[in-house]
């Protein structure tokens, strides 16, 4: 700590020296604005309001080790001796010395009521291209369904409990039940303006769960359809993986606070990589059908995120058909909502 303090006093007092006025003649003061820095003990000289006086003690003849103390207005502003460092009201005490405990209160002694400490960082180095491995998504999906009333009554059904046609209240979800989970391999921002607006794009993996109210049952037979089914599920859901690039205009109101208001919008392309239903039911147990059920290939989604900090709200709608209407009567538009876990 000493070590620290010499230094950094024979630094300031370089770079006082450097700064002096060419009409100073004294050697052993050194002027910066309006304040006198004089070296040994000196009363005053011009305004004592201004004066510091610098002292050196060495406590033996042939001692390396020396006192260093600097008082200003008859007050000690620094004093540095073998185990104790006191800046002001405040005292750093060797935590080696044996006469003190090991605990905080017998490091720092003083009056902190009119003292404020603290530590300043240096300014964080903003990159170009900032990369965020491994984000994980967590929220609840649903469809919108837009199929025409009529469409309902061409599709295939067979069912004892339900005689009629599927419709688009037979087809509603289980809201609580039904997710969306996304897993962003990569994500990564570019700088477009002092790092305020940035273009933020990634890839990744989105998963929805769509979970059925009534025993609605895919088949991947040709001709693939869907129907009521007969027996009553305990579970019964529709799979759907992407692989999804998302593209976004981004704003952060503070760049070097990670705890800044954050946004971002744009749109996503993602392409159909597996799809599968699962139902658990007591006459059949679990049951897996893997297919494609006639679903749309490629989705268009609009994206978008909003929160502080590392937990964010974020949201997708589906501008496509989650099926192929060349195959289907659906016309049926999936959406998410949910929290974002991200560090940028």
């Amino acid at each position: 700590m000493k070590k620290i303090i010499l230094i950094a006093c024979s630094l300031l007092a370089i770079h006082a020296i450097a700064q002096t006025d060419s009409t100073q003649k004294k050697q052993d003061t050194i002027r910066i604005g309006n304040m006198v820095i004089v070296g040994g003990d000196v009363d005053a000289i011009g305004d004592k309001k201004h004066v510091v006086n610098i002292t050196i003690d060495s406590k033996r003849k042939h001692d390396r080790k020396k006192d260093v103390k600097i008082d200003s207005e008859n007050e000690t502003l620094l004093s540095v001796t073998d185990d104790t460092v006191k800046v002001g009201r405040i005292k750093i005490i060797n935590k080696q010395s044996d006469d003190y405990n090991k605990d905080w209160q017998s490091l720092l002694q003083g009056d902190f009521k009119k003292t404020k400490i603290s530590i300043e960082r240096e300014p964080k180095k903003l990159k170009q291209i900032t990369s965020n491995w491994w984000v994980f998504d967590l929220g609840f999906a649903n469809l919108v369904d837009k199929t025409e009333p009529l469409m309902y009554t061409a599709l295939p059904y067979q069912s004892m409990l339900y005689p009629t046609a599927p419709n688009s209240t037979n087809l509603k979800l289980n809201n609580m039940k039904s997710s969306n989970v996304n897993i962003w391999v990569v994500q990564q921002k570019l700088n477009l303006y002092k790092h305020y607006w940035n273009l933020k794009y990634g890839i990744g993996i989105e998963m929805f769960n769509f979970r059925f109210e009534q025993p609605i049952s895919f088949r991947n037979t040709p001709g693939s359809y869907v129907f009521f089914d007969d027996v009553h599920f305990k579970k019964n859901k529709l799979f759907v993986e992407y692989l999804t690039v998302p593209i976004q205009l981004n704003y952060q109101s503070n760049p070097e606070n990670n705890k800044s208001f954050y946004a971002s919008l744009g749109m996503s392309a993602g392409y159909l990589l597996q799809s599968h239903t699962k139902q658990i039911s007591e006459e059949r147990g679990k049951r897996k059908v893997n297919g494609n059920f006639d679903l749309n290939n490629l989705k268009m989604s609009t994206v978008g995120e909003l929160g502080i900090g590392s937990i964010r709200l974020y949201g997708s709608y589906s501008l496509t058909n989650m099926f192929d209407k060349n195959l289907t009567n659906f016309d049926m538009n999936p959406f998410a909502i949910g929290l974002r876990f991200s560090k940028f």
